[in-house]
């Protein structure tokens, strides 16, 4: 009797330590396939974020002048923004694009455009703003509310698609000309 309340006791821990192994790697795996779910979903945003600023490059005219040998695209150091590395070289308006990491005490001027991640400060953001008022350099950024800080387009993600809207006004204030069907396939265009 003694014997069998031993088996019956080891049995029943072995049972135990057999589901509580199922349960930790059950547990360990969907955290391995929510955090690979959620770098994937941060890479794609990434990648369709690059191929909108890419287009935003090529359906942009700046003022005489304000080009010399290629294409700056600015973003803030702050940003760790490793897909702009893909469009880097590549050839907009017969131009390479050159990619340069930049910070608040850097000169913006020899920008072409500068992208403020939604990593940067709402500080930064406004800083950078103040910064480039009226200069030939067309701003974007991802973080809610930045055509309402003056910025001039917004990438809107709603979780489904990923889209943008202009505040044209600021954006002629600059110099800068958008072409008509990047204002025709804006979700939304303020100063018209």
């Amino acid at each position: 009797n003694f014997t069998y309340k031993i088996q019956a006791t080891m049995t029943w821990f072995c049972i135990s330590l057999k589901r509580i192994f199922w349960v930790l790697t059950l547990v360990a795996n969907i955290s391995v396939i929510t955090s690979s779910f959620a770098s994937s979903q941060t890479a794609s945003e990434q990648t369709l974020i690059v191929a909108f600023l890419y287009n935003f490059l090529k359906f942009t005219e700046w003022p005489d002048g304000s080009i010399k040998n290629e294409i700056n695209l600015c973003t803030d150091k702050s940003s760790a923004f490793e897909e702009l590395k893909t469009i880097s070289a590549r050839n907009v308006q017969n131009k390479p694009i050159q990619i340069k990491y930049i910070t608040l005490s850097d000169s913006p001027e020899e920008c072409q455009s500068l992208f403020l991640s939604r990593e940067t400060s709402v500080e930064s953001i406004r800083e950078w703003i103040k910064l480039t008022q009226n200069q030939p350099i067309l701003i974007v950024s991802n973080i809610n509310g930045f055509l309402d800080m003056d910025g001039m387009i917004v990438l809107i993600n709603d979780g489904k698609n990923l889209n943008f809207a202009i505040n044209l006004e600021i954006t002629r204030n600059s110099g800068i000309k958008l072409n008509a069907q990047l204002l025709q396939i804006a979700r939304e265009v303020r100063g018209r």
